[in-house]
């Protein structure tokens, strides 16, 4: 070969490095910071949840029905066993500060899942996260209804629920 065409391959090789290793820390910036979100983005995001909630009534709920929930979310296996958590409205379980459940563990997204209160009861949606979420040994895709006899797995750690 001539020194033109390996001089040519060196500097291809070079620049794919460079792609590689700018890649590689675009990925890790992201994960530890969450994705930059644009003004008009964040203004749909608000804006979304108000035209929704005027237009459809939640439908009512009996006190039977909401004596039955579950009011407590229970760490059963992992770093944090042992560790309860009132179950409100809505919980967000993740690495982020923003959480209201924050998993001290290396398999756990900054905002990895959220537990909803429904009017059937709870359920579990994993918001995109690297490792998944599991309910009953299932990796979950969508939103999932979990109860009491139900697990939930993030990362190395495990939940349930109690009344």
């Amino acid at each position: 070969m001539s020194e033109l065409v390996v001089l040519g391959l060196k500097v291809g090789f070079l620049a794919l490095l460079w792609l590689f290793i700018l890649f590689t820390g675009n990925v890790i910036r992201t994960d530890l910071f969450g994705r930059k979100v644009s003004a008009a983005e964040l203004a749909r995001a608000q804006a979304a949840p108000t035209q929704g909630a005027a237009a459809a009534k939640p439908p009512k709920v009996s006190r039977r029905t909401l004596k039955q929930l579950p009011k407590t979310l229970t760490v059963t296996h992992g770093k944090q066993a042992g560790l309860q958590l009132p179950l409100g409205e809505a919980v967000l379980i993740g690495r982020a500060s923003d959480c209201q459940l924050i998993l001290d563990d290396d398999y756990v997204s900054t905002r990895h899942a959220r537990i909803s209160r429904t009017p059937a009861g709870f359920q579990v949606e994993d918001l995109g996260s690297t490792n998944g979420t599991f309910v009953n040994n299932q990796r979950i895709s969508a939103p999932t209804p979990f109860g009491v006899d139900d697990t939930l797995r993030i990362g190395r750690t495990l939940m349930g629920v109690e009344r």
